[in-house]
């Protein structure tokens, strides 16, 4: 595993306990009471039928009512206060499992939910919809047909799935941005374009390469295609350009064999042995070019949802919670009235008065601390969280 990755892991593992001496979450995490008038605001993206369904469980089971995005501005803007017990559940990326997990759950115990999509992911798929895991519960489906579309080509919603989520009243559909994109910014090499990308949900971490023409889409890039260090679009570093002849040897390489070339011991160093055989060159965008991709970014993401869905796209969810003076205020200036971040410094939970541009998100780990019957403890969830960190680790070690 590279020494990236371990690091990234180990800095995931202290992330709770770093965070809850700096102050970062609200108090019913550590045991606390909910106050009246906090209102936190939950993120999930994958879901698990058993893991899900716990959760939502819990919410239902103590009296907890969900908030539209709307209701939710109104109650920042002090034009309406929450009901007691109130929360917001957020869903990242537009993820299948929104509909083949959460859908029978949300039915079944009456909540609602905002999904933020990413519309430059999401294709139309004509004809039956996917099975969910209300047909594997009565025998129709098989669990694989269900759980196996987070690491196939069908990872994402498509724009049907999306507006029968939309027809059950259940979920709303909000702005990610148009591409989740994150750019080059130096021409220091950080990977290479494997199947895996093309797979899951691989292409939200993909830089966008430019062929001399227009950015590719994550399934037109060239396996063997060199991934230099990259930022988020909407932060705002500023976008490198490298020479497209930079990639031919690997490119060509790759092709000789096909995806069976990643398959084989050192298939990474012979890659990085090509490129460093040739000087990376290029140009960095202008500052104008910037500002006007990051402009696009935003704005056709809320024209796209809003043509496909017929409702008002004015919420937005800054991807990996990133984002920069430009994108700021280019959201607003573009239309969006809310943007869901992640930890806010200084601000546990957004409360009614709070700036609407930087809402504070929580993460789904902490649904079950909320006060109530069967209430879970902090120590549980940070030896589930390190277990997975674990299993994650030595899953990339043998891979």
């Amino acid at each position: 595993m590279p020494l990236s990755r371990l690091k990234e892991h180990a800095e995931a593992v202290w992330e709770v306990p770093r965070d809850l001496v700096l102050g970062r979450y609200p108090e019913f995490v550590t045991g606390g009471p909910l106050p009246k008038g906090h209102v936190p605001v939950f993120c999930f993206h994958s879901l698990e039928p058993e893991v899900f369904g716990r959760k939502i469980a819990h919410l239902a089971e103590n009296g907890y009512v969900t908030l539209s995005a709307d209701q939710y501005f109104q109650h920042l803007m002090g034009g309406k206060p929450a009901p007691e017990k109130a929360v917001v559940l957020t869903f990242d990326d537009g993820r299948a499992s929104v509909r083949t997990v959460g859908l029978p759950l949300m039915r079944r115990y009456g909540m609602n939910g905002i999904v933020f999509i990413v519309p430059g992911h999401t294709v139309s798929r004509p004809g039956p919809l996917p099975p969910t895991w209300d047909e594997v519960r009565q025998g129709q489906a098989t669990a694989e047909s269900v759980l196996g579309r987070e690491n196939a080509d069908d990872a994402f919603l498509s724009w049907e799935e999306i507006a029968d989520l939309s027809h059950s009243g259940l979920f709303e559909f909000q702005s990610h941005s148009l591409w989740h994109a994150r750019v080059h910014t130096t021409p220091q090499l950080a990977g290479f374009m494997t199947p895996d990308l093309r797979r899951g949900y691989g292409p939200l971490d993909v830089p966008l390469i430019h062929d001399g023409t227009r950015d590719l889409a994550s399934a037109a890039i060239p396996l063997g295609t060199p991934l230099f260090r990259s930022e988020p679009r909407l932060s705002e570093a500023t976008r490198f350009y490298e020479d497209p002849g930079v990639r031919q040897a690997c490119v060509a390489r790759v092709a000789e064999e096909g995806e069976v070339f990643f398959d084989r011991r050192g298939w990474q160093r012979e890659l990085r042995q090509l490129v460093g055989k040739r000087h990376v060159t290029g140009h960095v965008e202008a500052l104008a070019s910037r500002e006007a991709a990051v402009r696009h970014e935003l704005a056709q993401a809320r024209l796209e949802i809003e043509a496909r869905t017929g409702k008002q796209a004015i919420h937005l969810c800054y991807p990996w919670h990133v984002s920069g003076p430009t994108s700021r205020r280019i959201a607003y200036e573009v239309g969006y009235r809310t943007a869901f971040c992640g930890k806010v410094k200084g601000v546990p939970i957004t409360l009614a008065g709070g700036d609407p541009q930087h809402i504070a998100r929580v993460g789904e780990d902490f649904v079950e601390l909320l006060p109530g019957k069967n209430r879970g403890n902090l120590t549980s969830i940070l030896r589930r969280k390190l277990a997975r960190r674990l299993s994650s680790a030595r899953a990339e070690v043998v891979g």
